[in-house]
């Protein structure tokens, strides 16, 4: 465990020297900070409207048929789970080239692998420092949202909200990862490592942005703001009676949406957050129960590319002198 630990340890140093990754991480706390105040500030101007057509209706006389507006506070980070998506995304695929890139251009594994260190300890503290650097991220990020919440909305989370900010922790640092296993290993695969990170974009490119565009642009409910059914005042039973009538097209639009690791994340998060409205009336266990083929997905796909990973790193003798 020393020498995985030592292995990891390296891995901290080795990203902190790199200013490309220190401004990515920059940059995403700045836009979470950032979305956060727009939609509180978006939210008060809705209440502050609100109010002022509730005057204009007292003083003639009429009853508003309206609620006022709700705050669901985590319903405000939607915009937080984008930037994930992506720039965590971005922030996955620098890991997994700097983890491998330093020791091309050093020399300094097989040097190691002179010691009495395996191959095994070398996979295991690479994973786990990225891991654990990942997973600090983000637990800045959920910090930062908590703070965010209480001195510009002046909302403090409840027990439940808390534990939504703590799954929203856990599984981006699982799809963060999941990009990371995707760059490390087309960086160890691909003999020219500058290869490798084109490679990896172009995947990003495709699973981030253009499947789940895709895949909302099909989604005939999406042609219409707010739900074409819901503008047609249709219930869920007349939608899936509608929608019955378009088995296959819908089969291809599901089968292009499930290829990306992205949209599942988002789906997952969405819910958790309440973004889809139907979820905030929903407990905890009832919203990842109704989800758990995507967080299904997101285990699939980050084991997948872990052991993917793993056995190449074993098996390659020319990176890590046989």
């Amino acid at each position: 465990m020393n020498k995985i630990l030592l292995i990891a340890k390296k891995e901290w140093k080795d990203i902190f020297r790199s200013k490309t990754f220190v401004y990515m991480l920059i940059l995403l706390i700045l836009l979470t900070i950032i979305s956060l105040s727009v939609s509180f500030l978006i939210f008060n101007n809705q209440v502050t409207e609100y109010r002022n057509s509730l005057g204009v209706l007292k003083q003639i006389g009429k009853v508003p048929d309206s609620p006022p507006p709700k705050l669901f506070p985590l319903n405000l980070l939607r915009g937080v789970v984008d930037y994930v998506e992506i720039i965590g995304a971005i922030i996955g695929i620098i890991l997994g080239y700097i983890s491998i890139s330093k020791e091309r251009n050093t020399k300094a594994l097989k040097l190691l692998l002179t010691r009495p260190i395996t191959k095994k300890d070398i996979a295991y503290g690479k994973m786990i420092g990225n891991a654990s650097f990942v997973l600090f991220l983000m637990i800045i990020i959920g910090i930062i949202i908590f703070l965010a919440t209480f001195f510009i909305g002046g909302v403090i989370l409840s027990s439940i909200e808390l534990l939504k900010i703590l799954l929203f922790i856990l599984f981006s640092t699982m799809y963060v990862m999941i990009f990371f296993m995707l760059s490390f290993f087309f960086s160890l695969q691909q003999k020219t490592i500058s290869h490798a990170l084109i490679i990896s974009f172009i995947v990003w490119l495709v699973f981030v942005l253009i499947l789940p565009q895709i895949g909302d642009t099909m989604d005939p409910d999406n042609q219409v703001p707010g739900g074409f059914f819901t503008s047609m005042n249709l219930n869920k039973t007349q939608e899936y009676a509608i929608m019955d009538k378009f088995k296959s097209y819908e089969t291809i639009r599901g089968s292009i949406e499930q290829l990306s690791i992205t949209k599942h994340y988002e789906r997952e998060m969405f819910a958790i957050f309440g973004v889809k409205k139907t979820f905030n009336d929903m407990s905890l266990i009832q919203i990842l129960y109704e989800n758990w083929s995507n967080l299904l997905w997101i285990v699939i796909f980050l084991i997948s590319g872990f052991f993917a990973d793993y056995f190449l790193l074993i098996k390659n003798k020319n990176y890590l002198g046989g």
